[in-house]
């Protein structure tokens, strides 16, 4: 099993803290110089690197220079201002820190050594004139006024990311969860764990030996896991079983004596008891803790030490004088130039911005500085979350576009026949995390969930997503979108249902559901034509090429039955696939998946919807559907709402934009058939790929 050893100083590690930011910690008229930092150590900042500032070395005051992390002013060291100034010689020093892990969900950590998205965190350096900044007593790891420091030593496990406790029916809710986050493999049959101790050891204290060992349930019944001192064929010692349930973060704390060290050091054994059948669980970390004299300490563990090199500057912008009502969320990466815009982002608000284009009040931000401004500098959708609790009740904006593609930071890939995680690779994944998604399984509605007072379990604003992985895709989609909008196309009032099914049973369910959705779509469009076709065979998938119904031009396609990212029941392809006869410019229909998966544009792999998406000049408009398990009586309540609001007084009303028609869909959803974990999470996990502002049903008006 694969793990970290970490050694650290007790009060040199990462506190708890919360990334609540009611009071700012930064000031709109400074610039800050962010330092990013992945290991425990020194850093160093030569004066030299000051000279960003602006202000000749030898007129820096020292006194005003101030470093933050999260939010709080941290102390550094100055040195060389012993003669009233800074030369090129001289230099700053700080305590930096490896990113870990936070919550401030009230749900324990399985992993507290292991971010969910990255060991990097950041600092801010600041120069205030007139302010004096914090400063160390001196250089180096501060130590304790004690004779003794508690040193630990930690073996971290994270070769797996669990997704934790699940409701029924193996649906899982994308908030936090108990159970959820890095850690080992379920534990095998027989597990060895060792613990190498240098000579700084014959001095620690035998009565202050202890081993923490932190456990996490894998499955819902009672865990009881065998261990003992020593390996599979030796038993030195017997410990005490520990016992904890479901999906429960356990930690079990150990007493250890001299004796149980042969040889400089500690070999644990752990098992699964055969007889429990199903007794899945994995360890987090295990710590041993002692105390050693100080001297002894600094000996044993001498800190690493690294040089800045580089200050990235940074502004902040204050967003309470911006209003907007409509939100486009992006990356640097798609503000490059296409092959039809200078920047296809801008383009993107340009357009929205537009008569042609709805006449929204729009808003460009980039999550790199959504990070830097709500997240202190971390890479974490909270930054998003953040800015949302923050400008929202400001100004009540009506539709969050997320205009990059995201990868989750479990994501896997084969490198040199080895298994990575995007977490700590993502050099390795072809497609990378622009604008990450807010929860697991996949979710963008928790972004803008419990916003609205008293509403917590509705959404704010609409959201939708646009999975672009280069400015060009966003081109291509966007150029998708004015042609929509500009044309009013044949076969507008034309429907085609795809039923699948595994069995005559499951088919004859599914096809009673689709003439439901029918009627509805015929109550209120009455001329609306709606086309069916039905899986004939017994194989697992029916390969369709649609390229006749698709080409004559269709307002909407809807599909019940199993499914997946990469295919369904009833295949239709890729639309990029030049071997198939889709040739559909100006007529991009809608397409409402109802299966598992096919909203999945999170993972490693190109996925069917995406593809339909930003394939340029043919395939739809916009893609719904579930980025998880799809569990067909929820589908089916809710495609029902759906059609009912899509079609309701469709020949007379003003038409509806899309994300209209999905909050309103989940408003009633929840109002028939309440609040439940299981409903919950079905909600949050219906993805919109694609623009909320869009109006399919009538065509866009001007």
């Amino acid at each position: 099993m694969r793990n970290s050893l970490v050694l650290l100083l007790f009060g040199f590690s990462l506190s708890n803290f919360s990334l609540a930011q009611d009071s700012p910690w930064f000031r709109y008229d400074l610039t800050y110089y962010k330092i990013q930092t992945a290991t425990e150590g020194i850093y160093r900042i030569p004066a030299r690197c000051l000279t960003v500032l602006g202000i000749p070395l030898k007129r820096i005051d020292s006194r005003y220079l101030r470093l933050y992390h999260r939010g709080k002013e941290v102390g550094i060291w100055v040195q060389g201002v012993q003669d009233g100034r800074l030369d090129s010689e001289d230099y700053l020093e700080f305590l930096g820190v490896k990113n870990e892990e936070w919550s401030n969900s009230g749900i324990a950590i399985p992993n507290p050594y292991v971010n969910t998205y990255s060991d990097t965190t950041a600092f801010f350096l600041a120069y205030t004139p007139g302010e004096q900044g914090k400063r160390m007593a001196s250089p180096g790891v501060h130590l304790s006024g004690s004779d003794q420091l508690d040193v630990a030593q930690v073996q971290v496990f994270a070769e797996e990311y669990a997704l934790g406790k699940m409701a029924r029916w193996g649906l899982r809710s994308s908030t936090r969860k108990e159970g959820q986050g890095w850690m080992s493999s379920v534990i095998a049959p027989d597990l060895n764990l060792e613990f190498l101790l240098d000579s700084a050891f014959a001095k620690v204290d035998s009565q202050s030996i202890s081993l923490k060992l932190a456990w996490v349930g894998r499955s819902p019944q009672e865990h009881v896991p065998i261990l003992w001192l020593g390996t599979s064929s030796q038993v030195i010692r017997a410990l005490p079983s520990p016992q904890f349930s479901g999906f429960e973060s356990f930690r079990q704390s150990l007493v250890l004596k001299q004796e149980d060290f042969q040889e400089g050091k500690l070999k644990l054994h752990l098992a699964v008891d055969p007889a429990r059948k199903g007794d899945y669980f994995s360890l987090a970390f295990a710590q041993i803790t002692y105390l050693l004299p100080q001297a002894a300490a600094r000996n044993a563990v001498g800190p690493v030490r690294f040089t800045v090199e580089v200050l990235q500057p940074v502004r902040f912008r204050d967003y309470r004088s911006l209003p907007a009502n409509y939100l486009l969320v992006g990356h640097q990466q798609l503000q490059k130039p296409s092959l039809q815009h200078a920047n296809a982002l801008d383009a993107y608000a340009s357009y929205r911005a537009s008569p042609a284009g709805g006449n929204f009040d729009t808003l460009v931000l980039r999550i790199e500085e959504l990070y830097d401004q709500f997240a202190f500098g971390e890479r974490t959708p909270w930054a998003l979350t953040a800015f949302l609790k923050f400008y929202w009740p400001i100004h009540h904006p009506q539709y969050l576009l997320l205009t990059g593609r995201s990868v989750v930071p479990f994501a896997q890939a084969w490198v040199d026949h080895a298994s990575v995680f995007y977490r700590n690779a993502p050099q390795a994944f072809d497609l990378q995390d622009l604008v990450p998604t807010a929860g697991f399984p996949p979710s963008d509605a928790y972004f803008v969930r419990g916003l609205q007072p008293g509403e917590p379990e509705l959404s704010a604003m609409a959201v939708g997503r646009i999975p672009a992985k280069t400015s060009q895709d966003l081109s291509n989609y966007l150029n998708k979108v004015i042609e929509k909008e500009r044309v009013l196309v044949s076969g507008h009032n034309r429907i085609l249902h795809l039923i699948g099914g595994m069995n005559p049973a499951e088919l004859a369910r599914h096809s009673s559901f689709m003439e439901v959705f029918a009627a509805l779509a015929k109550s209120g469009l009455p001329e609306v034509e709606v086309i069916t076709y039905r899986k004939q065979g017994e194989a697992e998938v029916e390969r369709v090429d649609l390229g006749k119904e698709i080409n004559a031009g269709l307002v909407l396609l809807t599909y019940f039955g199993h499914g997946s990212l990469g295919y369904n029941e009833l295949d239709f392809g890729y639309v990029s696939d030049s071997t198939l006869s889709y040739a559909n410019a100006g007529k991009y229909p809608l397409l409402l998946i109802n299966g598992c998966e096919y909203g999945n544009a999170f993972g490693p792999s190109y996925s069917q919807g995406e593809d339909w998406l930003l394939t340029p000049n043919k395939g739809a408009i916009a893609v719904l559907s579930n980025s998880s398990l799809g569990v067909d009586l929820l589908l089916k309540r809710y495609t029902e709402i759906w059609y009912k609001h899509l079609f309701a007084g469709a020949p007379t009303a003003d038409p509806l934009h899309l994300g209209d028609i999905l909050l309103r869909t989940e408003r009633e959803f929840l109002f028939r058939y309440g609040l439940s974990s299981e409903h919950e999470a079905f909600l949050s996990q219906q993805v919109l790929l694609g623009d909320p502002a869009l109006c399919i049903l009538p065509p866009f008006l001007r």
